[in-house]
């Protein structure tokens, strides 16, 4: 996918662009250094098994129903056009039943649901109106060090809008970070980067077959891309989510740690599972296979940052 190209000297960002912006979270502090606004985009290629935004996969707007939301007023069942929802009792408790099967998700229910149970995630935006839109937590930014992070989904699934927003914020002067699963061609890699001062890498597996599995797509394409990376550009952070039973054995860490050394990574950041995923599963009416995992314990991380440690790499703080 061709998309506009940007340089400081003689160009500007494309304010114009339109793109799907799944939410903004204000003064996030997991998101890269100091206290930041992190923007999630639409669209995954990936469809990791543990997922934690599994609402963030789909490249359009898509129906979120959080049954624990809703007081029973049933406006939402006068304005369907379908019947795809209706009323239901559950020990003693009256609430709305949404029928995805005959759903359109034309949005007519999330107009009337003032408890916010029925909302669509995603919404169109321009460039120009979400950079204007974070530019407002400057002073915060300014005062801890901090920026804009923009994530998903996958960024780079929309390559323009992405690029022109980074620019954009190094327009205003504002401090930028890309959290990427890599997996895309390498020109859209090597380009998003180029506007960002911070890449945030994720590496899941180094097992192909495992990768595969758990992923749905090969990671051959990621550690490619990750190896030319690193020659390029110099603030390189690659993140390892440690999925319980799945990629955290320290044998697991301990191989990564020494391909990554290999590729010539020198940071790395541990992250430990995130066992609350599970909830958002319900609210796209999906089932969440790893429910019964738990996070790891701190003295288990400890040792996973050790054995990283000791193959060369520098660990930083999830």
């Amino acid at each position: 996918m061709p998309f506009q190209t940007y340089d400081a000297r003689t160009d500007r960002a494309d304010l114009s662009v339109t793109g799907f912006v799944l939410d903004i979270d204000r003064f996030a502090s997991h998101d890269g250094p100091g206290i930041r606004t992190a923007v999630f985009l639409k669209g995954c290629p990936l469809a990791c098994a543990w997922c934690h935004s599994p609402e963030s996969q789909r490249a359009d707007p898509e129906l979120v129903y959080q049954s624990r939301r809703c007081t029973a007023c049933w406006s939402c069942i006068d304005v369907c056009p379908t019947g795809a929802l209706s009323r239901g009792l559950h020990e003693g408790r009256e609430f709305v039943v949404l029928d995805r099967t005959a759903c359109t998700e034309c949005g007519a229910c999330t107009e009337v649901c003032y408890p916010g149970a029925l909302t669509m995630a995603g919404r169109r935006v321009t460039v120009g109106e979400l950079a204007d839109d974070v530019v407002r937590d400057r002073a915060f930014f300014e005062s801890s060090g901090g920026g804009i992070t923009v994530s998903g989904g996958e960024p780079a699934a929309q390559p323009t809008f992405t690029y022109n927003f980074l620019a954009a914020c190094r327009e205003r002067n504002v401090h930028t970070a890309l959290q990427t699963t890599g997996y895309a061609r390498w020109e859209i890699v090597s380009r998003l980067s180029s506007a960002a001062d911070l890449v945030m890498y994720d590496v899941k597996f180094i097992d192909d077959t495992l990768h595969h599995h758990y992923t749905r797509v090969s990671n051959r394409q990621i550690l490619e891309n990750l190896r030319r990376l690193v020659t390029e550009h110099d603030n390189v952070l690659v993140r390892i989510p440690c999925i319980s039973g799945v990629n955290d054995s320290p044998e697991q860490i301990g191989d990564a740690a020494r391909v990554l050394t290999e590729i010539g990574v020198t940071a790395v950041e541990l992250m430990p599972y995130n066992a609350a995923a599970g909830a958002k599963y319900d609210w796209v009416g999906r089932s969440y296979a790893f429910a019964d995992r738990e996070t790891q314990t701190e003295e288990y991380m400890k040792r996973l940052v050790e054995i990283a440690r000791e193959r060369g790499l520098t660990v930083r703080a999830a």
